[in-house]
């Protein structure tokens, strides 16, 4: 037994060794509208063949930032500051008209690389609630955000937009919007004058105040083990097929 877990540790520190050997880093600066260095921004690097956390930082007072332990290969580098309205563009819903992503290519000859990041497109944003028209409560429903002009960039899923929400929209867009639960008729965002189209400028704010009938006709809930498969499933379960509007 001794001899076994002292063959783990060395081939486990000799694993780690390569890796570390293997390992490269980028470093940079992020930059707002003006060239002006951007404080706590969240800069991302993602590859094509990566799959799990994305490795990321967050910008110092001067812009900078470091993103360590990032294996051989090719990365895109992403920055986002959503707290003022600038989205993560590594999201293909932001991402249309946004700038081409900083292209890395770390190695042996490069283990480290230095780039310049600027932001993207300032965003608008959406808030409000979402309850029950009759009871008041609050719902958690699924919802779907959807280019007019380009029908195949969508955002679809349950928890997307939750019983209190904000969310930032692609500024200047025009945007379908879609929310709907179990045993209730679905919603669909209509202007006060009849258009169908959601559009908030940059920096602007549109408040929705959300409120769905329930579908007597169709009124059973979902089940206990529904629920937990919309929760647990990455493309929101039931949310992928919309319901049919009447």
């Amino acid at each position: 037994m001794f001899r076994l877990t002292a063959l783990l540790v060395l081939t486990c520190a000799s694993l780690l060794a390569q890796d570390s050997n293997r390992a490269g880093f980028i470093r940079g600066i992020v930059r707002g509208p003006t060239d002006q260095p951007v404080e706590d921004a969240r800069v991302g690097a993602i590859t094509g063949s990566f799959t799990g956390i994305v490795p990321s930082a967050r910008t110092d007072k001067s812009g900078h930032f470091v993103i360590q332990h990032l294996w051989w290969g090719e990365w895109y580098v992403t920055a986002s500051k959503e707290q003022d309205g600038y989205p993560d563009e590594s999201n293909a819903f932001y991402s249309e008209f946004g700038p081409t992503p900083v292209t890395v290519e770390l190695g042996a000859d490069n283990p480290e690389q230095f780039v310049t990041v600027h932001l993207g497109q300032k965003a608008g944003s959406i808030s409000g609630t979402i309850a029950d028209a009759e009871t008041g409560n609050p719902l958690e429903p699924c919802a779907r955000l959807q280019w007019q002009n380009v029908p195949s960039i969508s955002w679809t899923g349950y928890g997307l937009l939750k019983s209190k929400f904000y969310l930032l929209v692609p500024a200047d867009t025009n945007i379908a919007l879609m929310i709907w639960a179990w045993g209730y008729e679905p919603w669909v965002y209509k202007h006060d004058d009849g258009d169908d189209a959601l559009r908030v400028q940059a920096s602007d704010q549109l408040k929705l105040q959300v409120r769905l009938t329930p579908n007597h006709d169709n009124a059973r809930q979902a089940t206990e083990q529904e629920l937990k498969k919309m929760r647990e499933s990455i493309s929101a379960g039931g949310c992928d097929d919309l319901p049919p509007l009447r």
